[in-house]
């Protein structure tokens, strides 16, 4: 397996550091930022001995030139960015698989670009995968505790993150630093709205997994305003007082027909500096009522441990955008 890094930020460089660990084979590094251009991939991501790996910004020129099997994107959250780059790793042969967070189950938010890189995918013989912390915690951890269920009535998630251990690209995503003018109103979410929230995909992946006809989506957004000055790592400056250091979007399916369940998930990205709370909370009502918790120790590595492990299942998938459904679960690969 030979594999290419398309964005060395926070998570690139924690996919870079594993894979190195595991002795598989990084071809070629993608770096948009001037200063990370000409280097050795281990003096940009921390790593002790040179890799040999020069990290450049010319991703179509050094995927012909590797042919990498499969390449890692790290680079943007929304589908609308996100094509391009998408794109480029298609063009050149390889399969693909993004932590963007729009991309774990895009036909319901970005329909046309998805039917676009799908068409493509399948045309080049690659596959295309949305991948990270949504492929276990927020689509997969799901469906798999309602399997102990005899009846399922609702279920309800929260997942909880401090986004400032992920990069300057998430903050700014979430508008971290901005004034709000109020809270958006709650929204029936339509296609190609542009920068759906995080969680309103992988409840759609949920949906999916569990075999739900799409229905309506309604989609309520609260900003968490900053009470002091707060710091933030990736940004380099202090949050002032008033500004955005978070959102709490609530985003909530509700049954269509006798039998199906309630479905809602609220995603709190929150600066918090110093603490890494991140984890999810999971209750499931019906027969019997279940509940489960989960907690991280840190932002990054249980988003690049999850890339890491689903890199051979994207390379033997089916050409196209393939579907959390129709992925086996997934599974640690030492």
């Amino acid at each position: 397996m030979k594999v290419a890094l398309y964005g060395i930020g926070e998570m690139g460089a924690s996919a870079a550091r594993l894979l190195v660990q595991r002795g598989i084979p990084i071809v070629a590094a993608i770096a948009r930022s001037p200063q990370k251009v000409g280097k050795d991939l281990s003096e940009v991501v921390g790593l002790d001995e040179p890799t040999g790996v020069i990290v450049s910004d010319d991703a179509a020129g050094e995927f012909a030139r590797t042919e990498p099997d499969i390449v890692i994107l790290t680079t943007n959250s929304y589908l609308a960015d996100h094509e391009p780059f998408l794109e480029t790793v298609i063009l050149a042969g390889a399969n693909a698989i993004t932590i963007a967070e729009e991309a774990s189950h895009p036909w319901r938010t970005s329909p046309d670009a998805t039917r676009r890189i799908d068409a493509l995918a399948r045309e080049h013989g690659v596959t295309v995968y949305g991948g990270g912390h949504e492929d276990a915690f927020w689509i997969g951890l799901g469906a798999q505790i309602i399997g102990a269920a005899h009846r399922v009535d609702a279920i309800r998630w929260e997942s909880r993150w401090n986004p400032d251990t992920c990069g300057p690209e998430i903050l700014s995503s979430l508008g971290v630093g901005e004034r709000p003018d109020g809270d958006p109103a709650p929204v029936d979410w339509q296609p190609n709205m542009p920068r759906p929230p995080f969680a309103l995909p992988a409840l759609d992946g949920l949906a999916d997994r569990l075999g739900l006809p799409e229905g309506p989506r309604t989609v309520t957004t609260e900003y968490v305003l900053a009470e002091t000055p707060t710091w933030s790592w990736a940004l380099d400056r202090d949050i002032a007082v008033g500004e955005i250091v978070g959102l709490r979007d609530r985003v909530r399916r509700d049954p269509q027909a006798e039998g199906e369940p309630l479905l809602e998930f609220t995603v709190s990205g929150i600066l918090k500096p110093g603490v890494h709370d991140s984890g999810e909370s999971w209750e499931i009502e019906g027969v019997p009522n279940l509940r489960m918790e989960t907690e991280f120790s840190s932002g990054a590595h249980q988003v690049t441990g999850q890339v890491v492990n689903r890199l051979q299942d994207v390379i033997d998938a089916a050409p196209g955008w393939v579907k959390h459904a129709e992925m086996p679960a997934i599974a640690y690969r030492g």
